[in-house]
């Protein structure tokens, strides 16, 4: 790993202070969450190409990026990471050249118009894939390495936006006045498969906290109605937090854009433990942080803008403001707003990283 990695301060996993968090109360000290670093930032951080693991790849790369991954979240400080679900389900995408500096040649993203679901026959006709279709990935051998106080958050992709991504975004919006009974179906066959996935993640011990990602909104408000994700979105999720409280695990709800409307609403009725991805264009996380406090956990808020574009010291600064608002009442862990793409460099990323580490008195 690179000198400015290994100069960080000794590790000293404990899931437990993350774990009080999630019940919004203060931990001994305030621990760090991401959704994910792209893999160029890893590479930046180890000081060598990072090996993306293949359930197909030799089983001497698989070993080295498990040892990789595993040991670079232990050295920087987490005391949880995610492991990701691969559905495979089958979508549109379009791609072009990808200009970060760490860039990767190419950067894909789903096609906004159509999917490959447009009709109830293309439903019928769709390779729907089932629980035992789909990559955990490397689950126990991950869990093997862990060093003692580490563990694992199971996780997957939303059904807002798989659904919206079989059929297009737009396609999705026009069939939800249009086409009302294909949304259903395709909601419905997307939320009993991440009912699934949950349960899976829900009886593998080592995997105390279950955390989906779904984009909902945009900057001003949500991308459908407050109306419509009541109909079709909000009680799959609740049936998400049931079966994970049932286990006696937290929930998480990562979701991009402004949720004000809805935000009730996932406290009570649905019940979600803690909500991250923050955007100080639409609302700072202190801000957010005040008017939840005590009733959801709050994570991460530096955001991406400042990470990617502003010098060391103004994310030095802005980290230590979102600390000193949010730590001391309870219930918040550090990060970024959203993740660590490759557009942000690896240095502005440390530098948030050992603010927190200077926060929680460790040098």
């Amino acid at each position: 790993m690179i000198d400015r990695v290994e100069r960080l301060p000794k590790p000293d996993p404990n899931i437990h202070n993350l774990l009080a968090v999630l019940r919004r109360e203060r931990p001994e000290r305030i621990p760090f969450l991401e959704l994910k670093l792209d893999d160029e930032v890893m590479s930046a951080l180890l000081g060598e190409p990072y090996v993306p693991w293949s359930k197909n790849g030799p089983s001497e790369l698989r070993d080295r990026s498990l040892r990789q991954s595993v040991g670079l979240m232990h050295r920087l400080g987490f005391d949880a990471f995610r492991l990701r679900t691969a559905i495979p389900f089958s979508t549109f995408k379009d791609q072009a050249a990808d200009t970060a500096e760490l860039n990767r040649g190419q950067r894909a993203w789903q096609n906004e118009h159509r999917g490959p679901i447009q009709t109830a026959e293309d439903l019928d006709r769709y390779p729907w894939p089932t629980v035992a279709d789909i990559d955990f990935g490397p689950v126990e051998e991950t869990l093997r390495l862990l060093p003692d106080g580490m563990a694992c958050i199971g996780y997957c992709s939303g059904l807002f936006e798989w659904s919206s991504w079989l059929m297009g975004l737009e396609s999705f919006m026009l069939a939800l006045y249009d086409a009302p009974g294909l949304i259903r179906e395709v909601v419905d066959r997307v939320g009993r498969l991440l009912h699934d996935c949950f349960e899976v993640w829900c009886r593998t011990d080592g995997v105390p906290i279950l955390w989906m990602g779904d984009d909902l909104g945009y900057k001003t408000n949500t991308m459908i109605s407050a109306a419509h994700l009541r109909e079709y979105i909000f009680p799959w999720y609740r049936r998400y937090v049931d079966l994970a409280h049932r286990y006696n695990k937290p929930f998480l709800l990562h979701s991009c854009g402004n949720l004000k409307c809805v935000m009730p609403e996932l406290v009570d009725p649905v019940g979600i433990d803690g909500k991250h991805s923050f955007e100080d264009v639409i609302q700072p996380v202190e801000e957010f942080a005040r008017e939840w406090r005590g009733r959801l956990a709050v994570i991460g808020g530096v955001d991406i803008d400042i990470l990617a574009r502003r010098d060391e010291t103004e994310i030095v600064r802005r980290t230590r403001q979102i600390l000193d608002a949010c730590a001391p009442p309870g219930g918040y862990a550090c990060g970024s707003g959203n993740s660590i793409p490759n557009y942000v460099p690896a240095d502005h990323f440390l530098a948030m990283i050992e603010t927190v580490h200077r926060f929680n008195g460790r040098r």
